[in-house]
Order: C-alpha cells, then structure tokens, then sequence
C-alpha cells in the first residue's frame, strides 16, 4: 500500500490563550482551500495544546466528528470555563475547552486520535472553502469511526433532563444517520451501568469519571420517546434501577396537566413526532426497508430548521446519494432544491418516499406534493402558518412509517423542472357531501375537513357539475411507531391522496389526505389504474366546504372518534396511556445526582 500523506499542522496554540474578547480563532492565513482539517485530540488532553491538522487528501484514519447545534444552552452567571470565537462563526455560540477537551477524550475512548468539527476544521470566512465542505459531509460523517453529540452545543456538556435544541437543527439529522456509530456525550455524575427503554438496551460509558459519560443516542431516543431510561449503576452497592426523566430531545409540553398524578410537575409530551422520526430512521430493522428510511427522512428534515432555508435541502442531500451544486440556488430557493433533489431521486429509479409526510399540514401552493414549506430560523423550532394561528410543525405530523407489503408500494414516477410529479395510483372519483340528507355507505373525511363520496363509472357524466373533478388516490398502508411493539388500537392504516383537477391542462394538485380503516383494504383494492399528474398552483378551496364542515355525519371513518367500550368494562387503556403514566414517575438526572450514594 502507498503510504500515506502525512498531515501538516495549520493551527497550535494553549486553547485558553484565545480566552479574550480580543482574540478569535482564525485559520483563514495557514488553511489551505479545499482540504480536510482534524483537530489532533491527544494534543488538546495531554499537552493542553489546541492543535488543527490539514491533510492533502480525505484523511485513511480513525476521527470521530461532533454533531451540535450552532445555538445551543446558554451559560448562567456562575459558568467558570474558558471560551473562544472562531473568526466568520462570531454569531455562533463560543466555544468551551472544556466540553471540547471532553469531546476529545470521548474520541480517544473510542479509538479515535482526531476530531472533526465543523466550526474549527473549516475555513468560515471563505467561500470557496464553505461550498466544497458542503459537498463532501456526508463523506465527511459516513467516513468518520464516531460521531458525538453534543447536544447542547458547544459552550458546556448538558444532562438527560435537559432540553435542547438539537432535534430541531437541520444538518444534525445528516450527521447522525451517515457514520457507523453515534453516540451522545453527557453531563453525568451516576457512573458507568446499564440502560434500558422501549426494548433497547444499551451501556452508558463514563468518559471523565464522575463528569461525563457517552451513551448510544439509539437508547437516548428510545428514552425520549418514552419518557424514561432505565438505569442501573454498575456500583456494587447500589441494586436498584434508576428510572431518569429524558426530555433532551423532548418536544411540546403535554395536553397532561397538574391533575394527572403525581400532582406536583407536569410532562413533556411523548412520542413526539420529531423524536420518532429520527429513530425510525436509525432503527435497524424498519429502515432496512429503504422507503421507511427515506420517509422518516423526509419527515425528521420537515420538522427542523436552519439559518438558510436551502440548507434543509443540501443537509439530506447525500442519505439520498444525490450531490446538488450548492452554488446554483440562492439562500432561500428552498423549492427548487428541493424540485431539484426530488428529481434526482426519482431519476435513480427511488420512489416518491416524501407523499404523505406532512400529515395535516396543508400542500404547498406551487409544489403539492410536498407540504407548505415551514419558517426557519438559526435557532428554535420549525413553524408554519395555519388557520389556527402559527403552531410548530411537529404538533402536525403523524408519527408513522409506510409498509409496503401490506397493501402497495410507495409510488415511484419523474418530475419535471416545475414540480409536477408524474404517477400512477389506484384512484377512485368523488364528489362532495354537500347536505345532511345525502346519505352515502361510506364517507371520505379528509385532513382539512372535508367530506367526500365514491362516485360510481355511470354517475360520472351527471357528477361533472358538482365542481373540479375530485380523486381519492391510493398512497399505502402506515403504520403508528410505538417503541419495541405495535399498537392493537392502531386502526386508520391506509392512507390516499385528495387530488382535484385545476386549471392546467391534464394537472392535478393535491388538496388533501385521508385516513381509511384497515378494513376499506378490499375497497381500494378494487380502485382502477389513473394516471396523474400532481402539481401546482393549488386552486382555492370549493364553496361548498362552508357547509360539509357543519353536516354532523359521524361513520366508522371518522378520526379522533371515541374507542367503543363493552357495558360493564374498564375504558380501553392504551400503549401511549401506559407511557405517559410510567412517565410521570421519572426522577430529574439532578436530583439523582444529588442524592446519589458515593461508592464504597
């Protein structure tokens, strides 16, 4: 084997020189455009030398690369640690030596001599430079051997009951699902043991004794996702389990209140969404099935957000294997990358795997098949405009994922430069439910409140009148994620598109959705063949939906409709019921520590 370029050194210096107002660090003089950077970790914990290495070809050896939010938890008045700025990132967070010097050591644990990070290992003030990395992170985290996270930015390490923001950030997504292994670095004080959560189980490694610890962020989302985490400490004199609140990746406070016991805190809503989302996407066994991946994909980066609204293109770009120039879109054409990347992936015979990700968000105007496109920002969460008032796009989506086998496979089809996807579905034509005496034997109820009835082939010419031509198109069968199970309560599995004919000639745009029990299977199975194809602009809403809002018609396929209960019996206690309620009984990570018994 040729051997291998040695890296030059571009950057040394004690880190807590750059402790100062006055004093950025700045590579933009030694760093050569276009290469790859490592922080040399063995430097920074045993010489306490800051020291950024450059290699002339992507590096052939073990790093470790961190993911974090560039906004991340503020520090408060008694925070003593050393900080830094990096010159072109001054609107960042600064950076902490020493979470810094635990993210190193974590590196180490694992095998790892360098680091990669973002903000150190590129040239911030050089474009050149920005638009080359751009295009090589996803190699740059497939490659790496570990990836950290840090998941309340860079300034300190933060605990388990600690909320951040790092699931809403756009790039982490990408940076967690492209390398081998992902782990978070915490704050943590109990010691090294045992995790479990919604069937996983998994070990948290201490990395600092007594200070930090590094635990597989699969655990960490199951947790979550639950709720909980299951701890037992490998000290010989505890035998107990420690059941610790997780909400650092928590979403909305929970509809719960104060009356639900115990009485004296609320709860962070479970089985959020966005948090489901991203594990979906990590689990071994449903994202096998590459329209599942690329689903909850889709649906983890509609629910995130960044300071360019086309970052939330390019940050997925490569778990699709596309690369996008990013030169050829200005910051805020998020359409026409994302016109851009659907291209590309349908190009290379993938299916549409993003119909149906936004739930009950409304289509875009322009580009139907996707939802409307939510507000970014640097920091916080991704919102969007509904007749409701502004409310966080999460707070819209089903938590669920497509399988294919039980019903048909996601669609596959092309899409032309403005948008419109080409397709074939089984379709079947509706017309409205205009009154309360139209009595039908099946009622469409879609997302955004309408209600609809199959037409029959002979009804088609008198059903002309009635407005644009509407079509209830077959989208699959999805199911509710619930951690390690499936819900027997989960019902309302099929899903199909509410398509309706504008004015462009053979266009449809996708007005809604609709959820069908799992019992309508045979019905859409009888649906024929249509061609359609789906774009845009969405035309306004039918006069009559004024009146079918108000029609009290109640059928078997109505959501958020009552469980039915046996006279007599106890009410139906669900998956999620359960959750909530082992929940509210999680102890703060603080307050364990705080009364954690010392080893003896």
């Amino acid at each position: 084997m040729p051997e291998q370029p040695q890296p030059q050194s571009i950057y040394d210096t004690p880190p807590d020189a750059l402790d100062s107002a006055e004093h950025v660090l700045d590579i933009s003089s030694t760093a050569t455009p276009c290469h790859v950077r490592l922080l040399d970790c063995q430097a920074l914990v045993s010489e306490d030398t800051l020291r950024i290495v450059e290699f002339p070809a992507f590096p052939d050896v073990p790093y470790a690369a961190i993911s974090y939010p560039w906004r991340g938890i503020a520090v408060d008045g008694d925070f003593r640690g050393h900080t830094f700025a990096v010159k072109g990132a001054e609107h960042a967070d600064p950076v902490g030596t020493s979470a810094l010097r635990h993210a190193c050591a974590a590196a180490l644990l694992r095998e790892c001599p360098f680091l990669w990070l973002d903000r150190l290992c590129i040239m911030q003030d050089n474009k050149a430079d920005k638009h080359w990395q751009i295009r090589h992170m996803y190699q740059v985290y497939q490659s790496c051997r570990l990836c950290v996270v840090l998941a309340g930015g860079l300034q300190r390490l933060v605990r388990l009951d600690e909320e951040t923001s790092w699931i809403h950030r756009s790039w982490t997504l990408q940076e967690v699902l492209a390398p081998p292994d992902v782990a978070v670095l915490l704050d943590w004080k109990l010691g090294p043991g045992n995790s479990r959560s919604g069937g996983t189980t998994a070990a948290i490694d201490e990395v600092v004794a007594g200070e930090s610890a590094l635990a597989p962020l699969s655990i960490v989302l199951q947790a979550c996702t639950t709720g909980t985490l299951s701890f037992e400490p490998r000290n010989p004199a505890s035998n107990t389990a420690l059941m610790v609140e997780a909400s650092i990746f928590s979403a909305q406070p929970s509809t719960h209140s104060y009356n639900d016991i115990p009485f004296w805190r609320p709860q962070r809503k479970l089985l959020a969404p966005n948090v489901v989302a991203l594990t979906i996407a990590m689990d071994p066994v449903l994202s096998s099935d590459p329209d599942v991946r690329a689903h909850a994909v889709w649906q983890s980066a509609l629910m995130r957000t960044s300071s360019r609204p086309v970052d939330m293109v390019f940050s997925i770009m490569g778990l699709f294997d596309v690369s996008l120039d990013p030169s050829r879109f200005q910051p805020h054409d998020r359409r026409a990358a994302t016109i851009a990347l659907a291209q590309a992936i349908l190009e290379s015979g993938k299916s549409a795997s993003w119909l149906g990700i936004g739930g009950r968000l409304d289509p875009d105007r322009s580009l139907s098949t996707f939802p409307v496109f939510p507000h970014t920002s640097v920091s916080g969460v991704a919102l969007v405009e509904t007749q409701n008032g502004v409310q966080e796009v999460s707070e819209l989506v089903d938590p669920i994922y497509p399988i294919s086998e039980a019903l048909v496979p996601v669609p596959k089809g092309n899409m032309d430069a403005d948008g419109y996807l080409s397709l074939t579905a089984r379709a079947t034509r509706l017309r409205p439910v205009v009154d309360q005496a139209d009595a039908v034997a099946k009622v469409f109820v879609a997302f955004d409140g309408s209600r609809w009835a199959a037409v029959c082939d002979e009804q088609l010419d008198a059903d002309d009148q009635t407005g644009p031509q509407t079509y209830g198109a077959l989208l699959g069968w999805y199911n509710k994620y619930y951690p390690g199970q499936t819900s027997a309560s989960d019902t309302d599995n099929i899903r199909t598109l509410l398509v309706q004919k504008h004015a462009e000639p053979n266009s449809f745009h996708v007005r809604s959705f609709v959820a069908l029990h799992r019992r309508e299977k045979p019905f859409v199975l009888s649906w024929h063949e249509c061609a359609f194809r789906l774009g845009g602009p969405a035309a306004p809403p039918l006069l009559a939906d004024a009146c079918v809002t108000e029609v009290p018609v109640q059928t078997y396929l109505e959501r958020d409709r009552p469980w039915p209960r046996i006279p007599g019996s106890k009410p139906l206690v669900t998956i999620e019921d359960e959750v909530i309620r082992k929940a509210r009984w999680a102890v703060p990570q603080r307050v364990l520590e705080r009364n954690r018994r010392p080893p003896e």
